[in-house]
Formats: C-alpha cells, structure tokens, sequence
C-alpha cells in the first residue's frame, strides 16, 4: 500500500469516528473494547462513574491488576498467589425486611453508547478440583476423548462407560493405560457433561501427575459462561429480584478474568471454595441464575481499561469500607459507599460473652493480658467517619486491650476470628445491653466482677466492594422499571468502573 492510500484510510478513519480501542487477551484470544462512533452499529451500553468515597489515609493507588490478561499453555508449572482473603460471602434465608427507604445511586453515574467488537469466543477458565492419590472415575453421557497434553488424540471412553483414572509416579493412567504427566479428557459434544465420581461438571477434565509424589491433580477446564451457571447460585439467593442475581453475575465474571491473570502461571486459576467463589458444577445451578449469567454474557468491570478485583461480601452492615482500610492497599474502585442492605439477621448482630470467656480467648490467642481492665477504642459513629483505629465504614482497624499483666494492641481481622464475629465493624458494651440499637453508648471499662460483654456487630463479610443483600435492596426497590439496574447496583459499590461487553 503506498503513503499517500495509506494517509487517506487514516483520515478516512477518523472522519468516520473509528476506534480501534484497547486490545485485551485471556487465555490466548484476543478481544478489543471499544467506543462507539455516530454509526447505527449494534452497541451495548457503557455504564461510568467518577471516583466517590471518603478519602483514603493513603493517597498512593496501588492496584493489583495486571496490564494485560494472558493465558499461559497448559504446564506443570509451580508458583495460589493471593489475590483476596476469605470473602465470608455465606448467606442466610430471604427474610421481609422491616425498613424501606429511598434508595438514590450516585449523581455521577453516566451511561453512553459503546459496541464491542469480538475477536475470539469465551476463555476458558481452570478450576481446582483437588488432588488425590487414591484411583477414581469419569463417564458421560457422550463418547470423551483422552489427549495426551493438549492434542494428542490417544483413546476414547465410550458414552456411558466409566473411565478409570490412576496415578503411578509421574504418569496418569486412564483404564490401566499409562498416558503421561499431562492428560485432557473432554466429551465430543461440547454441550454434555461429565461425572468425576459422583459430582457432575460442564466443559472437560485436565489431570497432572505432581512430580513423582503418585499424587495427581484434577482441574475442570470449562468456558468461563459455563463456570458461572454454577457459581452464580452458590453466591447469591436465586429467589432474589433479577437485577441482583445480574449484578452477581457480572461481579463473578470479572473477578474470575481478574484472576484467571493473576494465576497464569499456575495450573489451575481458582479454587471451588470462599478464598476465590463458591462453584457447584452442574448440580449447583438455577434457572434464575442461569439466566442472569446469559443476559449479561461477556459484560466485565474496568477500571483503567483493565478488569477489576471485583470482591463482594454478604452484608456491607450500611457502609462498605476502603481497600487500603483493610488490606492496606488502595484500589480507587474499592472505596466506602452507603449500604443499603435490610437483611435482619446480618444487617446487625450481637454476641454476648464474658469478661472471663474474653480473657480467656485473647490467651488462646496469645494476646493474653491477664484481668482485662478496659479497652481503648474509638466509640462507632455515624459514618462515613475515620479515626485511627477505625476505618471510613467504622470497621476495627485495631484495638488495644489494658490488662492486670500487660496491654496487647490486636488487629480488627484477628479480633474477628478470636470472637468469632461476622465482621469488623462493631463496638464493646460491657455491662450495658445496647439491645441492637446503634444509638447506645459503647462501653469499654471493666469491673472486675461477672461482667457481661455484648458486643454489637454490623454486616457479614471483609466489606469490600459488592453488599449482596445490599445488592438485593437496591433491585427490591427499583423493581421493574429499568432493565439493566444491575449497572446502577455496580457503579455505586465499585468506584469509578466501566462496564462493557467484552465478547
């Protein structure tokens, strides 16, 4: 092509507002999140906001996120590389509230038009499943084929017959027939799943022989669209208004990119559990659910142009809380936001203890102080607030505990596991019962007799990101009137975002 036809594409371009946007890859395929121009192009809608929340106590952003998403070929290479801690996102019951109240997301919220254009189909997604020494068994319902590595076509389980998997060494054996340390065994028909033992799983199987330990590992390999029919319903109550169960939807999703990344080089990207979501398989899904995951079918979380750690928790207790608060890291799009959740038994909670069943549990912990005299922490107030020991929501940061021996000042995360509480945010009534109402004065001083210890608690969960019975509220409340609520619940929980189809 010469200069001058190459100079009028490029003016031709951009009279015809053309934008080529920003390249992202997951697992080896290519996608392109773009704009829209003036052109009557099909388009989805791009949900924005500006940065909201109560300035942080760090003013460096200090972002997890990796500049692109990259899959790595299936290898044995070593590095679970952290990308959250537990998300507590255990639910309870749908119960009727008792309050309502108008709930108004952000002023700063704006919608534009966008199109994505796809460059390749849904990205595969790699699920731990565990590890064992012990034989076990695969069958489906349609022929499977076994690969050697990734391609090697070397036998076949027939449809309805059961496959014998075994470990000797570094070598994996399917019906006594030694493969190699590497084995992928997929159905024929892609839309048919599988049985590993007893639990049923969509996509295919990958097995590794670790090292020469006769351990192998299983890993359900299974498009990222499949992966959420069984996550969706594990996080969230299927009974929940639909905007909800979206908004889920799109959270899992871009979580799952976020970390897909972050695990690259690992032979697996998530573990079926809490430290990254709850996956159920084949067995765990829902037809609401189901249909939230369809509905909103590639739609991902940007910040920067690249997916966000998109955390949620079960209950924000009224106000979510800033990463740096928390994690010590600060995420602009993880900020303290209202919570509007009425959940009854996790919007607020009391504990009650003893001043001799405390003593005893910071001992257990060995943060032992001996009689415990009092305990200095800033009262919970109004949010947002911040203080030194406390966060924007009001979460412990830490406290210090005055005993007869010594004082031990103890981080709020750890004071939640001592206490066995739902969440940091919380204050001390010793000899008072606050009776669940926030307007009772916290009290912090002993007596050194039977004392009793309430200890009045707010949400459930680290609260970062999504409240999902906030969540749950604030599509309660919208009811029918606007079909794609679940980007409003989005862009007030996460600071800042983009949302936009990325295939």
């Amino acid at each position: 092509m010469n200069t001058k036809k190459l100079q009028c594409l490029i003016v031709g371009a951009m009279f015809l507002g053309i934008n080529l946007g920003t390249v992202v890859t997951v697992h080896g395929e290519s996608f392109i999140v773009t704009k829209a121009g003036s052109t009557k192009s099909s388009s989805t809608t791009t949900t924005s906001t500006k940065a909201v929340g109560t300035k942080a106590t760090s003013t460096t952003s200090k972002s997890k996120v990796s500049s692109t998403i990259t899959k790595a070929k299936s290898t044995n290479s070593s590095t679970k590389s952290k990308v959250k801690s537990k998300k507590d996102t255990k639910s309870t019951k749908v119960t009727k509230n008792t309050k309502q109240g108008t709930i108004k997301p952000k002023s700063s919220t704006s919608i534009t038009n966008s199109s994505a254009v796809k460059q390749g189909t849904t990205p595969n997604i790699r699920v731990l499943l565990g590890s064992r020494k012990s034989p076990t068994t695969i069958k489906s319902g349609t022929n499977m084929t076994v690969f050697k590595g990734d391609d090697q076509k070397v036998s076949v389980i027939v449809a309805g017959s059961t496959g014998k998997l075994s470990v000797s060494g570094n070598t994996i054996y399917v019906n006594g027939k030694a493969i190699g340390p590497n084995v992928l065994i997929k159905p024929q028909n892609p839309k048919e799943s599988f049985y590993l033992g007893d639990k049923q799983y969509r996509g295919g199987l990958r097995v590794f022989a670790v090292g020469r330990s006769s351990t192998m590992t299983l890993v359900n390999a299974i498009p990222l669209e499949d992966y959420l029919y069984g996550v969706v319903p594990q996080e969230v109550i299927p009974s929940w208004p639909a905007a909800a169960l979206e908004a889920q939807a799109v959270a899992a999703r871009t979580y799952a990119l976020y970390t897909m990344e972050t695990n690259k080089n690992k032979d697996y990207d998530v573990k079926p559990s809490t430290d990254y979501q709850m996956y159920a398989g084949r067995a765990g899904e829902h037809n609401a659910t189901t249909v939230a995951v369809d509905k909103t079918k590639g739609m991902v979380m940007f910040y920067n142009q690249k997916p966000i750690n998109a955390l949620f928790h079960s209950d924000g207790g009224g106000y979510t809380e800033d990463s740096v608060n928390v994690w010590g890291t600060a995420l602009p799009y993880l900020k303290g936001v209202k919570d509007y959740s009425q959940a009854p038994s996790t919007r607020t909670w009391t504990v009650t203890t003893t001043r001799q069943a405390m003593e005893a549990n910071l001992r257990a912990a060995g943060k032992g102080v001996g009689t415990l005299k009092s305990i200095q922490l800033t009262p919970l107030k109004a949010q947002p607030m911040e203080t030194a020991d406390r966060g924007v929501s009001g979460r412990v940061k830490s406290a210090t505990f005055i005993g007869s021996d010594r004082k031990v000042t103890v981080d709020g995360d750890a004071l939640r596991s001592i206490f066995g509480l739902k969440s940091t945010l919380f204050d001390f009534y010793v000899n008072h019962n606050p009776n669940g109402k926030d307007s009772a004065k916290p009290y912090h001083t002993f007596t050194n007799k039977n004392d009793t210890v309430y200890i009045l608690g707010h949400g459930w969960g680290h609260g970062l990101g999504l409240s999902q019975w906030g969540a749950a509220e604030m599509a309660k409340q919208n009811g029918d009137k606007d079909q794609e609520y679940y980007k409003k619940i989005l862009t007030h929980y996460y600071s800042g975002i983009n949302i936009n189809k990325m295939y």
